[in-house]
């Protein structure tokens, strides 16, 4: 599905939104890079993000839902509410890497007629596949 962005009465909150969102994403980005310097991780899909956040910056996370790790191009990306700050937590996937989406998830295999892909591609591929509102 194709959604109409808002005209020219875009909103402070909007506009606000996704600069607490790129604001986050280049905080999660700088750590990413440390680890892959450090030799723990490929590429930024094979982390996993826990994220603390409060305020507003929690607030404009929240509203993308599962598409936060879209956002943020990462295998995983959780959302956690504290009652200050921000920090970013990064592992690296312990999950199987999908060969299709490059995804780390824990259903890679889930299904034996297609044991090199996740259940999101099956569903992609063979289903009705996922709806997607923000990435």
């Amino acid at each position: 599905l194709w959604y109409e962005l808002p005209g020219n009465n875009v909103d402070d909150s909007f506009s606000n939104d996704w600069s607490n969102v790129r604001g986050a994403r280049e905080i999660a980005n700088k750590q990413i890079e440390d680890k892959r310097a450090q030799g723990l991780l490929g590429s930024s899909l094979q982390a996993e993000l826990d994220i603390y956040a409060s305020g507003t910056i929690h607030e404009s996370l929240y509203r993308l839902g599962e598409g936060l790790k879209f956002a943020f191009i990462t295998s995983r990306a959780t959302l956690h509410q504290q009652d200050s700050g921000f920090r970013i937590e990064v592992t690296p996937s312990t999950h199987a890497k999908c060969e299709r989406c490059w995804h780390y998830r824990a259903d890679v295999g889930s299904d034996a007629a297609h044991p090199q892909i996740c259940g999101r591609c099956v569903s992609s591929l063979f289903g009705s596949g996922e709806v997607r509102k923000y990435a």
